[in-house]
């Protein structure tokens, strides 16, 4: 297994890996399930300031993870938020976790000083995930949206991955870290 950066062509691998969470779980709050299009869009957008990462295993992405920002004011800059998603017959063998791991690890290079994971719950898998990562769960909204015929619950799970600067450095978009550096994360966490 292998790391690397998502690309535009990755698109409807990464919609077949999402499926199943929006068709057939609660665990995303989309409703329907985004087009090939859709997701070329978002990880473009993505990509000009975060790192977009797949798994590969035997050439074929086995999942993903991948940085957003929080709100779109300037101060928060150096908050993002994250997602991660495991094709259903790759769950449990550690993919979840080697992605957060270098996903964390580039936000810390990009200056990113809080990372939040929001969470529908129950969510035994991705709690533990949290947990295990050294998140700790900062909130719980009870009822913060429906679907699948039941109200849900959010919780929001935060990590510090710098002390708080004054002033705090500048954020640096993941284009803009050096190939090498990159490049030594990404095989850091490789099997």
């Amino acid at each position: 297994m292998h790391l690397r950066f998502v690309t535009p062509a990755d698109a409807p691998a990464l919609r077949d890996i999402y499926a199943p969470y929006v068709l057939h779980t609660p665990l995303t709050f989309e409703a329907a399930l985004p087009s090939a299009e859709e997701f070329c869009r978002r990880i473009t957008a993505t990509l000009e300031a975060y790192p977009y990462l797949a798994a590969v295993e035997n050439g074929e992405i086995v999942g993903y993870a991948y940085a957003g920002r929080v709100r779109s004011r300037e101060a928060y800059d150096w908050s993002v938020e994250l997602s991660v998603y495991v094709r259903e017959d790759c769950r449990g063998r550690g993919f979840g976790r080697r992605l957060y791991g270098c996903l964390l690890e580039l936000l810390t290079l990009q200056n990113v000083h809080m990372a939040y994971g929001v969470v529908a719950l129950p969510n035994e898998a991705s709690h533990g995930l949290h947990m295990a990562m050294g998140f700790r769960l900062l909130a719980r909204f009870p009822e913060m949206g429906y679907k699948m015929g039941a109200w849900r619950d959010i919780g929001w799970y935060e990590k510090a991955l710098a002390p708080a600067q004054v002033p705090p450095l500048p954020f640096l978009p993941a284009p803009a870290l050096p190939e090498a550096q990159t490049a030594a994360v990404l095989e850091r966490y490789a099997v």
